[in-house]
């Protein structure tokens, strides 16, 4: 009987389903190996990155002077916690997307991605108030 007549049939699968993690570890099996540690990949960054990493943390303290400045009231509690939890996405968000942007996209596009996040991310409204 062919390997693919073996597979079309139910004979032995008794065995595999009465099976204990002990059978396993009998004379003829070897014991697993211990987990080999886990290597990181080196992404090289070059100044560029750099640079995006200093404007983003830039921004997150732009972030922080901008909550600190402007104290907010709400009538509510859920309100208050809503627009909180705004604020702390509005503070994270610069050094989370040079992240994304660091792990997710390929060598080449990095530099678009990240000048896009400086745009998208920045504090306009103290860009706006240093402006004016």
């Amino acid at each position: 009987m062919s390997r693919d007549e073996d597979a079309l049939r139910w004979e032995g699968d008794d065995e595999l389903d009465r099976a204990t993690p002990d059978d396993a570890q009998d004379d003829r099996a070897p014991a697993p190996a211990a987990s080999a540690p886990v290597v990181r990949e080196s992404r090289p960054r070059g100044p560029l990155g750099w640079l995006a990493f200093v404007l983003a943390l830039a921004a997150t303290a732009g972030w922080v002077v901008i909550i600190v400045a402007n104290p907010v009231q709400q009538p509510s509690l859920i309100g208050l916690a809503l627009y909180q939890l705004g604020e702390l996405l509005a503070m994270l968000t610069p050094l989370m997307w040079w992240f994304v942007v660091d792990r997710v996209a390929p060598s080449r596009r990095r530099a678009t991605w990240w000048l896009a996040g400086i745009l998208v991310t920045a504090p306009w409204p103290l860009v706006a108030g240093v402006v004016a």
